[in-house]
């Protein structure tokens, strides 16, 4: 028969939260529902934020001969060299909670074939 496509329960609200050290909101950032991964877990994910480059091995020993530490916090990851699912699973083998992936503007064409983000981005 034909494939049936796959269907996904429809997510809530998605937001990013920034917090402060009392526990105060500093910041709230909407994010687009269809950006979510489908199959990551439901819930919440709250720690703080380590910049692991573009998350390879190389760029999370770096981390951790400079004594960085990804346990129990998010990781903020640039897209490219290497999947999304290779990413998220080495920021997951180095203890990290969640991860933000982004399309950094140095890394993808824009108009023009200059850095930059499409308006759909």
């Amino acid at each position: 028969g034909d494939p049936a496509p796959l269907t996904f329960d429809p997510r809530g609200e998605v937001t990013l939260r920034w917090v402060g050290p009392e526990g105060a909101e500093l910041e709230r950032l909407p994010l687009d529902p269809e950006a979510f991964c489908a199959w990551s877990a439901p819930g919440n994910a709250t720690g703080g934020l380590v910049y692991g480059h573009y998350g390879r091995p190389e760029d999370l020993a770096q981390l951790r001969a400079r004594g960085v530490s990804a346990r129990g916090h998010l990781m903020l990851l640039r897209l490219g060299r290497g999947s999304p699912a290779q990413k998220v699973a080495a920021a997951a083998g180095a203890g990290a909670v969640g991860v933000l992936l982004y399309p950094d503007p140095q890394d993808t064409a824009g108009p023009g074939g200059g850095p930059g983000l499409g308006g759909d981005t």
